[in-house]
């Protein structure tokens, strides 16, 4: 706790007049103002010097922001006594990336900052504040003002229930939080705008008529969405690896389709790489140009369609063989959609028509997928080495 400096002030006016009384007079210095300064009437004292000088009576000291130096605060009346202290903010993050100035929040906070909760990049449309409550009692209540222009003409508050900023005209009592309850909240600021300056600051709340000036101004910026999506094509140990368009992969060699042969599966694997920050993650969808492999020698095609190749007569299609992602549990997990998780060579179609194949219902940081292509000629398909097909993967954020 800081130290008080007590202060005896003797204030001298010099006077070239008779007696009077003086009224009200209001006396400024740098760091606070006297209210309601009232000379004694009909006392007048001679200095040696030959100067005169008033007796004052010193009123109420104002409770404006200048009562306050750089080293002391001037309780100036009772009811003064019972102000809680000037709260401050002691962290607001958005894009904190391996650190973190928060001490309240989960430990995935503290140990990999808010990207670790939000996804790459941090939070564009959330953020997290703590207080630093100067030794205030723990049942102190506190209220947050937020601004996008430095409280110049946007001053709205944080609602104690929604957590969305709201005007001034719906701010109330119920918008007043202990410590415990605005921190418990991971996201305690919600609603933002992406890719935006914004400035809060708080001020404390310790029984009736007690409300603080608002304390110090602190600011973040918030992130934009983040997307990123990649294709890589490798083999089934490829996890890790990265290759450049153009993208192919071919049945030849020992892959090689032969008709009326059992389905074989390319030697190379279709990889996918995905993160977002987006709140609800994402899906992947996939269609193809032909709706299956398709010759223009023969004009044939081994059409694409959800079945288990071991006894259907000819198909192809592709099957999830692979799916890691960092772990967080504030982040999401990537599934894949039922038709694309079957065994052996049963396999999802690669339709015309955009079908979903992967998903993620919350952020997702540094996914990988990894898909077989899978394909069975039947009897009736003349052999050609032109049998091609073009797949299209979307990658679909939802913010």
């Amino acid at each position: 706790m800081k130290s008080k400096n007590i202060l005896k002030a003797f204030i001298y006016i010099c006077i070239i007049m008779l007696p009077i009384n003086i009224f009200a007079a209001e006396l400024d210095s740098p760091n606070y103002k006297i209210v309601g300064a009232t000379t004694k009437g009909g006392g007048l004292t001679q200095t040696l010097d030959g100067d005169y000088s008033a007796l004052l009576e010193v009123g109420r000291i104002s409770n404006n922001p200048r009562n306050y130096s750089s080293s002391y605060k001037m309780f100036t009346s009772p009811e003064e006594a019972f102000l809680p202290a000037v709260p401050e903010i002691s962290c607001f993050e958005t894009t904190t990336s391996g650190s973190t100035n928060c001490t309240t929040g989960p430990s995935e906070l503290t140990s990999g900052g808010m990207v670790a909760i939000c996804g790459p990049s941090g939070c564009y449309d959330k953020a997290r504040f703590e207080i630093d409550t100067n030794d205030n009692p723990t049942d102190t209540l506190y209220a947050v003002m937020i601004s996008e222009d430095n409280f110049a003409s946007d001053i709205r508050y944080i609602d104690g229930s929604s957590f969305w900023p709201e005007t001034i005209s719906t701010h109330n009592l119920s918008d007043f939080l202990t410590k415990s309850e605005w921190e418990t909240e991971v996201f305690n600021i919600k609603g933002l705008q992406t890719n935006t300056l914004y400035y809060i600051r708080a001020f404390a709340l310790h029984g009736d008529f007690t409300q603080t000036e608002p304390g110090p101004i602190v600011s973040v910026t918030t992130s934009a969405g983040s997307v990123f999506f990649d294709i890589d094509i490798a083999g089934p140990s490829g996890t890790t690896a990265e290759s450049a368009s153009p993208y192919s992969i071919s049945f030849t060699g020992a892959y090689q389709l032969i008709s009326g042969a059992p389905a074989v599966t390319a030697g190379d694997r279709i990889w996918l790489d995905a993160s977002t920050n987006s709140e609800g993650g994402f899906a992947i969808v996939v269609r193809g140009l032909n709706g299956g492999l398709y010759s223009n020698t023969t004009g044939q095609t081994i059409v694409s369609s959800t079945a288990d190749l071991d006894t259907a007569s000819d198909g192809f299609g592709i099957q999830n063989a692979y799916i890691s992602q960092d772990t967080y549990s504030y982040l999401g997990t990537i599934s894949a959609m039922t038709d694309y998780t079957g065994t052996a060579n049963s396999v999802g179609i690669v339709g015309t028509t955009a079908t979903k194949v992967y998903e993620s219902d919350s952020p997702v940081f540094n996914g990988r997928m990894g898909l077989n292509v899978i394909a069975k000629p039947g009897m009736n398909k003349t052999a050609a080495s032109d049998y091609q097909e073009s797949i299209y993967f979307v990658f679909i954020p939802r913010f």
